[in-house]
């Protein structure tokens, strides 16, 4: 039997009777009466224990100063560290750091580079002038513009005619060198040792993954990317000095023209700036940090790493260049010879780069190279200097100086003999 929803009319109507007298006006004058008033005290006292209960739950936030400070020691996480960069992007690009330099290359660099002279007068100058600058710069907190502006003005006092220099100028990204990612996992096939149920994926199901499973594999594996090179100092050939070197071969209007019709049909990129100018085939760079504002030689170093491999890489560039040009225009009975002029001595030179990483007064020298057809780009520490001591600063100036006498000599002269090679390799490919 279904219970009723209603109640006795006698119960109910001396309840709802009840409880309407409590609500009236009569009932609420006599309720005021009756209650002692509450003192503000008491009111305020009770606003905020509410307020305070309240709160409780609440979770407080740290001061923005606190905030800020926690958010600048912890790392993002889209971001690698510097040895996280290190250890991945830069040995995924075959970039090695702080390597052994070689005893052929050491011999090289010790007699062809560094061979320096006992007395230069300008040598002592600038070196007395960057060693009063260092000394004022140190007394404050110097950031890494003030430090790459002494550097800056002592290369440019040091470095011979027909040099270029540029600052902080981006460099073009397709000049990097590669870097291997990791290539996406290859789905594996599940027999079927049990019979197919309702439900159970078919043997097509496991040999093509589902749509979202593959988007979630491809989604976990990391990309690994090199930042593009912006040295705080970049020293090359100029231009003008290209031109003039090749002018006895090609003429005037050709010499002019050579390097840029090169760059502009892709066939060579010899000025690595996003926006030309006139730097061609970079052989020093330089990478400024300043301890004073959170900078450190490591994070340099990193820089320098692409930076100077990115050089290497331009001269591989150009000896691949000549070798294609070469293999182009010898036939089948004159290949190996073409191969074997190829390897001589100028090719070991194309390979060399130098860069300067620096932390305050702290100046260290790196050589960079790269074997002929190898992948791997070697970075090795020549020396480390600091320049606030008076002996310091000579000792640093003297190799720097030794390195831009090079740029300017040997290594130029091998790119205008690769060059001139390539002029009249595409003469004779127009001319039959």
């Amino acid at each position: 039997m279904k219970r009723s929803r209603s109640c006795s009319p006698i119960f109910l109507s001396s309840k709802r009777t009840s409880t309407a007298a409590c609500l009236t006006t009569d009932a609420l004058n006599e309720h005021d009466q009756n209650t002692r008033p509450v003192s503000p005290f008491a009111l305020l006292n009770m606003a905020l224990e509410q307020r305070i209960s309240g709160l409780s739950d609440t979770p407080r936030l740290p001061p923005s100063s606190t905030r800020s400070s926690q958010r600048s020691r912890s790392s993002s996480p889209s971001k690698p560290s510097d040895a996280q960069y290190r250890r991945g992007p830069l040995r995924r690009a075959n970039i090695c750091v702080d390597e052994e330099i070689p005893m052929d290359i050491r011999r090289y660099t010790d007699s062809r580079v560094f061979h320096i002279p006992d007395k230069d007068h300008d040598l002592h100058k600038v070196s007395e002038r960057l060693w009063g600058k260092s000394k004022e710069l140190v007394r404050k907190p110097s950031g890494e513009a003030e430090w790459t502006e002494a550097l800056y003005t002592a290369i440019d006092e040091l470095r011979p005619r027909g040099l270029k220099l540029a600052r902080n100028r981006d460099w073009r990204e397709d000049l990097n060198p590669p870097v291997h990612n990791p290539r996406p996992p290859i789905p594996r096939k599940r027999h079927q040792s049990h019979p197919i149920l309702p439900g159970n994926p078919t043997p097509e199901d496991t040999r093509y993954p589902a749509p979202h499973s593959v988007h979630a594999a491809e989604a976990a594996i990391p990309v690994f990317k090199l930042q593009d090179p912006r040295p705080a100092i970049c020293v090359g050939l100029s231009d003008e000095n290209l031109a003039r070197a090749l002018e006895p071969t090609m003429g005037r209007a050709v010499a002019r023209s050579f390097l840029f019709d090169l760059q502009d049909t892709a066939s060579l990129i010899s000025d690595p700036h996003i926006t030309p100018v006139g730097l061609r085939f970079p052989f020093l760079i330089v990478e400024a940090k300043a301890g004073a504002t959170g900078g450190n030689l490591y994070q340099a170093q990193n820089h320098a790493a692409v930076g100077g491999s990115t050089a290497l890489q331009i001269f591989s560039n150009l000896s691949g260049l000549q070798d294609a040009r070469g293999l182009d225009d010898e036939g089948p009975g004159n290949r190996e010879d073409s191969t074997a002029g190829s390897a001589r001595g100028a090719d070991t030179d194309l390979h060399l780069a130098f860069s300067v990483t620096t932390e305050g007064p702290i100046h260290e020298l790196w050589l960079h190279f790269q074997r002929s057809r190898e992948e791997d780009f070697c970075m090795v520490c020549l020396g480390t200097w600091r320049t606030t001591l008076k002996d310091g600063s000579l000792d640093f100036l003297r190799h720097l100086s030794a390195v831009l006498r090079w740029g300017n000599g040997e290594c130029k002269d091998n790119i205008v003999s690769v060059l001139q090679g390539l002029y009249a390799s595409s003469i004779q490919s127009n001319h039959p």
